[in-house]
């Protein structure tokens, strides 16, 4: 008995060719499922939020495809699911296919990938995140195929189409151009001085302050905001100590202002114990008056619990 290749109404927008001659495949025929809009159908959204670019295409009963990235961050893909991966150790192919009127035209392996447990099923780094973008602009078809989760008897595919996708691409592109370049070595520690005798913030100070705090937006890895005072030796020792506590207590204040929780913060005051250069001179207690504001992450403290 021959078989005969009669996609189903569910299918009926232009399927990529290589998933159309598996689809076809005699042996596979009792059970695929396939995803993808139809498209008259197809839309690709931009978004341009607060320190974030995303890039989204929803994809009819299954779920919706999202290329994004934030400020401090690589650019990364990652798909949404209705219906959560269930098994341990799956993996999927990634294939970039041509429209099926492109018959001519080869498609493009892109490499076996790790299938994760729950409802983000497919999380990519940037590499190829940028390939599927550069696939999607000539208008190829980024193409998912895994055995089902629930127990691996279908074969399952999801495209995306490169469909009313540059216009969108434009706008997701203009947006990751804007995008303020925030690196944590760039802000793990910083070094705030004050006047004699003073714990008010100068201007310099303030906006160091101010940068600090929209990078600590970008970064939830950071669990601890540890703000050190310090003085020179001019003064009594116990007024030193209160004088390095009033140091950092107003760089806390200013940080909390600008919206960073107050249960991030451990203060400390050391106040004129800890010099880093001489008493001796001018210059010396100018350095020494000062606060220390360190950045500690989520990693960085278990390293510390282990020693």
């Amino acid at each position: 008995m021959k078989h005969r290749c009669r996609p189903a109404t569910r299918w009926r927008t232009a399927l990529p060719l290589g998933l159309l001659v598996l689809l076809c495949t005699p042996s596979l025929l009792a059970g695929t499922q396939h995803f993808q809009a139809p498209l008259t159908a197809v839309k690709w959204e931009p978004s341009a939020e607060k320190l974030r670019c995303s890039l989204s295409h929803h994809i009819p009963l299954y779920g919706r495809a999202v290329f994004a990235r934030s400020a401090g961050h690589a650019l990364g893909f990652s798909m949404h699911v209705k219906q959560g991966a269930r098994r341990e150790g799956d993996r999927a192919r990634l294939r970039s296919l041509p429209p099926g009127w492109r018959h001519a035209e080869d498609g493009l392996d892109l490499g076996e990938i790790e299938v994760r447990q729950g409802n983000t099923p497919f999380q990519l780094g940037e590499p190829l995140a940028r390939r599927m973008l550069a696939e999607l602009q000539k208008g190829m078809y980024p193409t998912f195929s895994y055995r089902d989760w629930a127990d691996a008897r279908d074969l399952v595919s999801i495209s995306l189409p490169g469909v009313n996708f540059r216009q969108a691409m434009e706008a997701f592109t203009s947006c990751l151009a804007e995008l303020p370049v925030y690196d944590f070595a760039d802000y793990r520690d910083t070094v705030v001085h004050f006047a004699p005798g003073s714990d008010e913030l100068n201007s310099q100070a303030r906006q160091r302050l101010d940068a600090i705090a929209k990078y600590l937006g970008t970064d939830p890895a950071v669990k601890k905001i540890l703000i050190e005072g310090h003085t020179d030796d001019i003064g009594q020792y116990r007024d030193n100590d209160e004088l390095g506590q009033r140091r950092s207590l107003a760089i806390r204040s200013y940080l909390q202002a600008a919206g960073v929780p107050a249960a991030r913060f451990e203060l400390r005051s050391f106040g004129e114990r800890r010099p880093v250069y001489t008493n001796t001179t001018d210059e010396g207690r100018a350095r020494n008056r000062r606060a220390r504001v360190t950045l500690l992450r989520e990693d960085t403290e278990q390293a510390n619990n282990q020693q």
